[in-house]
């Protein structure tokens, strides 16, 4: 544990904030830039899930020493973890992908298809940009927001003095998030995304390594937005 972030956990958690707060509010704002020009949409997404988490990532590395390998991302020196983390990569992708879509059409099935404020696949374009907007779209809700809502909220929690189980603090807290930054999507995506944040949690408690998370992530990201 490095001792710099153990001792300024409020001051990390005020750092980190501002991309939990993008992720709850852009909903309300993006069907409007983006009747106003696509360009200006796609900006201003850039800005909040490249530059601000790029931004936040390298200030809490310059100045609390919060490396990759402390919150998920780490080298593997040996043939033998590279082989094991592909596995675990496959096997993580099989798993969300069946928690999320069948609890996605459950979920469908129960409260209905409700109403969307927004939708990413809407904005993906047609022609020669279209397979990048999504591995663009798909590549960076992968790395991002595992890096926060996985690899940053466990080292919090397991940092923290809470007198609870830090383990269920920290599925409960994570999942709970990642499901309302999905609203605008409707009341099933943010139920799919909460089921898909619990079950990433758990996995990243035996693993933790976001890797197989991202990988896992993005592809279920490229079906949902293709």
């Amino acid at each position: 544990m490095n001792d710099v972030y153990s001792n300024h956990i409020t001051r990390v958690s005020m750092v980190i904030a501002p991309f939990f707060l993008f992720g709850m509010i852009n909903g309300v704002y993006n069907g409007a830039l983006a009747q106003i020009s696509p360009w200006l949409f796609w900006i201003v997404d850039v800005l909040g899930w490249i530059v601000l988490p790029s931004v936040i990532l390298f200030y809490i590395y310059r100045y609390y020493g919060i490396g990759l390998a402390d919150y998920g991302l780490k080298k593997f020196a040996s043939a033998s973890q590279r082989r094991e983390i592909i596995n675990w990569s496959f096997l993580a992708t099989f798993i969300l992908s069946i928690y999320y879509f069948s609890f996605g059409w459950l979920a469908r099935e129960f409260v209905g298809v409700s109403s969307s404020l927004f939708s990413y696949a809407g904005m993906v374009p047609e022609g020669n940009a279209h397979y990048f907007a999504i591995f663009y779209l798909a590549i960076t809700a992968a790395v991002f927001e595992e890096v926060f809502f996985r690899g940053l909220i466990w080292r919090l929690v397991y940092s923290s003095t809470t007198p609870y189980n830090k383990a269920i603090v920290y599925v409960a807290v994570s999942s709970v998030l990642f499901g309302l930054v999905h609203w605008e999507n409707g009341l099933a995506e943010v139920f799919s995304a909460m089921v898909f944040g619990l079950v990433a949690c758990v996995l990243y408690l035996r693993l933790h390594n976001l890797i197989p998370l991202i990988v896992a992530h993005f592809f279920i990201d490229i079906v949902n937005f293709w």
